[in-house]
């Protein structure tokens, strides 16, 4: 048995050309397929009206979402709830812990609502912008935000509806902004607004974000995201205010945001690389070098990333993905990003299911082709950081080194809060990482970690683990007897009491 992989029932399978004499033939692309047993990588997907009901949310489990999203800018209180208990359902039927990400709006600036509808803009066209709950006509556009025209000045752009719509500030007038239309089009009810040319009063997190965040922990959610985060002490905010402690995943969407990147990233428990106001705010040729950099520094710095926004949008109104939005997830993939995400592709699209199955199958095709090609552990090389390097990132690239030389089958992790699972994960190692700890919450959070499939046992297994971990490779179907595994445990944020440790173990 060679680590675990698996397709169709067959270790490996060999797809041949139509030609009989293709395979004696040196081919441009091994085409061997590699399908491991264990996806790496994590699926995040955003429940919503196509999808919030128990068969629904019982098949997203099957076809192999990890996280189930929150979208705390739609909905209420009541049928956040609801969403939540039928989560929780399904997880105990199925047997799969799955992790819940509440994810809170932040100050999200829209236009408001028209009558009609909408409204058509001219290129050329003068419109004024007010801070007002009327409805808008043509020429006049409220908003939600009441200080745009403080914030703005003459010749600063608003983009609308993700940036599709231009406007130029022409001046201030009171309390209205007069802008001149330079990209037209016509302009829905609240659709989105950003104002890339200026620094913004409204900061997260908002009232609305302190109370749904409040909500969500004594709901039982796993995890916060914060939107429009523009420094550490919006993260440091929000963490004050919360009556129990939950990670905190930073959502990058503002150029400010990059300026303080590295203490934001810090801070945070995780970072979000969301590419939807990402994209708005910054040129766009910026955000593939933005999102790696970002997987990269997730990385050297223990922090899960996950990489959301657009990804298989096309799949919203189509059964089958373009051939770029695959490329997009391969590309995620093969960076080694913790995770991918899905939006309104599950939540609202009319495909949601064959959109989960599809980011799946490009995530395990990717995998599978990065394992043959012994792309596992190179991932995460430390070359690029000054010596010495801390403990951590050298326990993390011995493990991995040792995980491929040795050809182990597994990586068991002790780990009581999620720690060692998490430095464990960063150097992105061969084998599967099976995470044992008896505190469920820590389960589910490290459910987000590349790699990483926790299991909840009893607490007396945490001091005695070795019978349970054997059987649970074997369980697991990752090895036989006399195959290897590697057992890591130690590591703790108390100076006094962390002593990580790896020991090379036959099942």
């Amino acid at each position: 048995m060679g680590y675990d992989l698996v397709l169709r029932g067959q270790e490996v399978v060999k797809h041949v050309g139509d030609n009989d004499n293709s395979m004696t033939k040196k081919s441009f692309m091994d085409r061997t397929v590699v399908r491991l047993q264990k996806r790496r990588s994590k699926i995040v997907a955003t429940l919503g009206p196509a999808t919030a009901d128990p068969t629904s949310i019982k098949r997203l489990i099957e076809l192999g979402v990890n996280v189930f999203r929150l979208n705390m800018s739609h909905g209420e209180h009541a049928g956040h709830a609801q969403i939540y208990q039928l989560i929780r359902s399904a997880s105990k039927e199925l047997g799969v812990d799955v992790t819940v990400l509440a994810d809170l709006c932040g100050p999200k600036i829209r236009v408001g609502r028209f009558e009609g509808g909408s409204i058509n803009l001219a290129n050329g066209e003068t419109v004024r912008i007010r801070y007002s709950q009327d409805l808008g006509v043509a020429g006049v556009i409220s908003t939600s935000y009441a200080h745009i025209a403080r914030d703005v000045e003459a010749g600063s752009r608003i983009l609308l509806d993700d940036g599709n719509l231009e406007l130029k500030v022409i001046a201030r007038e009171n309390e209205n902004v007069i802008a001149e239309v330079i990209t037209g089009g016509v302009l829905k009810d609240r659709k989105g607004m950003n104002m890339p040319d200026s620094e913004l009063t409204a900061r997260a997190p908002t009232a609305k974000d302190l109370k749904d965040a409040v909500f969500a922990c004594e709901l039982g959610a796993d995890v916060l995201a914060l939107s429009f985060v523009r420094s550490a002490q919006d993260i440091v905010k929000l963490r004050a205010k919360l009556p129990v402690a939950l990670p905190i995943i930073a959502k990058i969407e503002m150029p400010e945001a990059l300026d303080e990147i590295e203490a934001i990233v810090a801070e945070a428990d995780g970072v979000m690389v969301a590419r939807g106001d990402l994209g708005v705010e910054l040129a766009a040729e910026d955000v593939p070098i933005v999102q790696d950099r970002l997987v990269d520094m997730g990385r050297t710095l223990n922090k899960p990333v996950i990489v959301a926004t657009q990804m298989l949008d096309s799949m919203m109104r189509n059964p089958r993905p373009t051939r770029a939005e695959v490329t997009d997830i391969s590309h995620a993939v093969w960076r080694g990003a913790d995770a991918v995400m899905l939006s309104g592709e599950t939540a609202a699209g009319s495909f949601p299911f064959e959109a989960v199955s599809t980011m799946d199958k490009v995530a395990r095709r990717t995998e599978g082709y990065m394992w043959a090609q012994g792309h596992f552990a190179h991932i995460a090389q430390l070359d690029h950081l000054a010596l010495p390097v801390g403990v951590p990132d050298s326990f993390a690239k011995a493990t991995a080194m040792m995980s491929r030389d040795l050809q182990v089958r597994a990586i068991v992790v002790i780990s009581r809060t999620g720690r060692s699972a998490n430095i464990v994960s960063s150097a992105r190692p061969a084998a599967p990482i099976l995470a044992l700890s008896s505190q469920q919450n820590v389960c589910r959070c490290m459910n987000l970690l590349w790699g990483v499939y926790p299991f909840l046992v009893d607490a007396h297994v945490m001091a005695h683990p070795l019978g349970l971990a054997r059987e649970l490779i074997i369980e697991q179907g990752l090895a036989e007897k006399g195959d290897h595994f590697l057992l890591v445990k130690g590591f703790s944020r108390d100076a006094d009491m962390d002593a990580p440790s790896v020991t090379i173990l036959q099942v």
